[in-house]
């Protein structure tokens, strides 16, 4: 199983139905893992910000957490507007966005990003992965703190190999 199936799975077990986003090169693996998996829909936007702002009408809606996906770079800003609405609001949505491999971080890539920074004051949880074998961990408490207490958004990077 690669991350991106691990990633897919999780979402299934926390019983998201929807992901609102936009592809990119650095989220190809999650995209073919969505196709493969199939009973996750995805809700294909126009950019990063209409994700997130999907997703936040989606969560208000249904009551159920919205999630979105972006990819690094340009993406993640994207992302941001949406995302601190969702949290001032203790509104449930989780940003998902895929990044730069592991093993080029700190070397200039094109779309480098400090996601963690990026994200930590607009969102009530968040975290950057850095191997496979912590994406139960992390998406547990990703939920876990999204649903408990006062609501609010939070945020993963998926690096592309991991």
């Amino acid at each position: 199983m690669t991350g991106a199936e691990a990633v897919v799975e999780m979402l299934r077990a926390h019983g998201v139905e929807v992901i609102f986003g936009l592809c990119g090169d650095t989220s190809l693996p999650l995209y073919d893992a969505l196709a493969r998996q199939g009973s996750i829909q995805h809700v294909l936007t126009r950019d990063e910000r209409h994700a997130a702002y999907m997703a936040d009408g989606y969560a208000r809606v249904t009551g159920r957490v919205g999630v979105c996906e972006g990819p690094s770079g340009g993406g993640a800003t994207y992302l941001l507007p949406g995302l601190a609405e969702a949290n001032e609001s203790s509104i449930s949505v989780l940003a998902i966005n895929t990044d730069i491999a592991v093993g080029s971080r700190n070397k200039f890539t094109l779309t480098e990003l400090d996601q963690r920074s990026l994200m930590k004051p607009l969102t009530k949880w968040n975290a950057v992965l850095d191997r496979a074998a912590d994406i139960p961990r992390m998406f547990r408490a990703a939920f876990e703190s999204m649903t408990s207490g006062r609501p609010g958004a939070a945020h993963l990077a998926l690096p592309f190999d991991v």
